[in-house]
């Protein structure tokens, strides 16, 4: 399973081709899980979340192709819904099963306690990350279903220029008056606004072929003065939370900030070619993106049920790299067992 296509390969070293974007999404992948994990210094962790989630809206548009717009807008709809809305249930489920078996183990005890069995399933209907309390990451999946499905039916109405300038600028002004508050609305039909212009920007970039054939060197000279400037935006604008809509100390620098860290992954991820394990990852975001979470709350369970770690363990950045890396790992025999099963054929990309 993948959430992205791959189209094929064209040119050395150009924009034209697109199997760096490989690269792009297996460094984002591992941030994500990284972000989840225990014991990453808090600078990292609001470095990362600076930017991760853009990035992924910001591929899925990149990766559209153009005859895919000419599809009529139900047809698309549907394809969406069977590509997306499928692993959306059937992760749901699992981790409804783990929260279930290991609900009554442990510190998670404490945190379940009152709670009705059944209390989770409402997270399913609402898609919102703190309701989808098993498995937060799974908010992805509904922002994604409905970003895909209103870019698709917007550009029957509107041209490249015209959707990306109207996204880009509903979302500056969201991101911008925007106040933290307790009522959302289901299925990321807020957030979904703001993920809209990544995810034009992304097609605008790859329809206006930016960035063809630089050289290696300029590559990297751009990835120095992103990073550095990614660094200096986020140190002002501080903690940020894509899926809680919670935009940052100076929401105006919020979209900048995540252009830059989108920039800085591109141009990197430009510089090398896809390695194996890249290749993989990048092949299995749509498995790793909801399974990771899952697999890091199991590996800290059984070092502590085993004795391995004390229940008041101090995690540490050596902690997040190795639970990680297992997390990632322990996805390799879950994806073979999951290609097995029928239901499982949803390759193809919104």
């Amino acid at each position: 399973m993948s959430i992205y296509s791959h189209p094929s390969p064209r040119n050395q070293g150009s924009f034209d081709r697109y199997d760096f974007v490989d690269n792009a999404k297996a460094i984002g992948m591992v941030l994500v899980v990284l972000g989840h994990s225990r014991g990453l210094p808090d600078y990292i962790v609001r470095l990362i979340f600076s930017f991760h989630v853009p990035l992924f809206f910001f591929i899925s548009g990149f990766l559209i192709k153009s005859s895919k717009l000419d599809v009529p807008i139900f047809r698309n709809a549907k394809k969406v819904l069977q590509t997306l809305a499928i692993p959306y249930v059937l992760f749901f489920l699992l981790a409804f099963l783990y929260w279930l078996a290991t609900r009554n183990i442990g510190a998670k005890a404490l945190l379940t306690a009152g709670q009705a069995w059944y209390s989770p399933i409402l997270g399913l209907f609402t898609g919102l990350e703190s309701d989808l309390f098993v498995d937060p990451p799974l908010w992805f999946f509904p922002c994604l279903i409905m970003t895909a499905i209103t870019y698709h039916a917007s550009r029957k109405f509107l041209t490249l220029t015209a959707a990306t300038c109207i996204f880009g600028a509903l979302a500056f002004v969201i991101t911008l008056f925007w106040k933290d508050s307790p009522f959302r609305l289901p299925l990321s039909l807020d957030s979904m606004w703001v993920a809209l212009s990544f995810y034009a920007i992304g097609q605008y970039v790859r329809e206006k072929n930016f960035f063809s054939n630089i050289k290696p060197g300029y590559l990297f000279v751009i990835f120095i003065i992103a990073v550095a400037l990614l660094v200096y935006a986020e140190g002002l604008n501080g903690k940020v939370d894509f899926a809680n809509m919670h935009f940052g100390r100076w929401p105006a620098l919020y979209m900048l900030t995540a252009l830059l860290g989108i920039i800085s992954t591109f141009a990197f991820s430009a510089l090398f070619p896809v390695s194996r394990i890249s290749a993989w990852i990048s092949k299995n975001t749509l498995t790793i993106f909801p399974v990771h979470f899952i697999f890091l709350s199991l590996i800290r369970g059984v070092m502590v049920s085993l004795h391995a770690i004390p229940g008041d363990y101090a995690y540490g950045i050596e902690w997040s790299v190795v639970s990680s890396v297992l997390a990632i790992m322990f996805c390799v025999p879950f994806v073979f067992f999951l290609r097995r099963l029928p239901v499982a054929n949803t390759r193809r990309s919104p």
